[in-house]
């Protein structure tokens, strides 16, 4: 993607967030940072994303537990995996990283989003190796249904010529958001546009690799812990209704706790934030 000077500029700023999300370090090559007390939780981002996708959460959930953010690889701070890495080596480079770093913790609680979800919810049914201190799992827009043939969801090619301006940019990408990943419209200057530049800027591994595997009904099935699911009514990722989503995930699991949220789309921890907050305190809460 081009990136003009200034928008670099504006990425440096966005890195300035770190200290927002805690102090951290690099564990099994992956970039991690944790903030408040309690008991552990650990947030998977989604796909062309980093940290930052939980930058109206994590504030909210260091009041009651202790946050590990984590890059995935290939996002964010992260190591990059290397082109012939399949997904079970994938998952198995985050189950080995989760290990070692919550390796002093008897459970942990695991919240993933979108590609982060089937991220999650692959790990927890123990694809990837032995994750068994799992003690409650949040799935947030989770993928993992399988290629989304028939979706339309039309987006531009945003900075693929030489002489795009920063406006163009941020405008194109503006519409972007709003087409795919939240209900509302967004702005040229607001801050999910400078998020999201950031970490399409240092995306380095294709998520469709994972998301779009129809991984995520075989997980649940293999799961043994309680399960929480959370879709913003408006996403237009959900394919083909969101009814239908809902009924495969009661088809699969019926003891899921699986709540909706109006006028929030794909991203729904950021457009709902307050609401999705509420719900994620009140599940994990619970379970201590």
């Amino acid at each position: 993607m081009h990136t003009t000077d200034a928008i670099r500029a504006e990425i440096k700023s966005m890195e300035s967030l770190a200290s927002y999300f805690g102090n951290g370090g690099t564990v099994a090559g992956l970039s991690y940072r944790s903030v408040g007390k309690g008991p552990a939780v650990v947030l998977l981002h989604g796909g062309s994303g980093s940290r930052t996708h939980w930058i109206r959460n994590v504030g909210a959930l260091a009041q009651r537990f202790e946050v590990f953010t984590l890059d995935l690889p290939g996002f964010g701070d992260s190591a990059c995996p290397n082109k012939q890495i399949d997904v079970d080596g994938y998952l198995s480079w985050v189950c080995e990283s989760l290990n070692i770093l919550l390796r002093e913790v008897a459970t942990f609680h695991l919240i993933g989003f979108s590609f982060g979800g089937a991220v999650a919810a692959a790990i927890a049914s123990g694809r990837g190796g032995n994750l068994s201190k799992v003690k409650r799992l949040s799935l947030l827009s989770p993928a993992g249904f399988g290629q989304p043939v028939g979706r339309d969801t039309a987006l531009e090619k945003v900075g693929k010529r030489p002489d795009w301006s920063e406006r163009e940019i941020r405008e194109a990408t503006a519409r972007n958001l709003g087409r795919w990943m939240l209900f509302e419209q967004q702005r040229s200057d607001d801050q999910s546009v400078d998020i999201h530049l950031c970490n399409v800027e240092k995306a380095r591994f294709d998520s469709r690799k994972i998301s779009h595997q129809d991984s995520l009904a075989r997980d649940l099935l293999d799961i043994k812990v309680p399960v929480q699911v959370v879709l913003g009514e408006e996403d237009a990722l959900i394919f083909p209704t969101l009814n239908e989503r809902i009924r495969a995930f009661y088809q699969v699991s019926p003891q899921v706790e699986l709540s909706t949220v109006s006028g929030a789309g794909h991203w729904v921890q950021y457009e709902a934030s307050t609401a999705v907050n509420e719900l994620l305190i009140k599940f994990h809460f619970s379970g201590e």
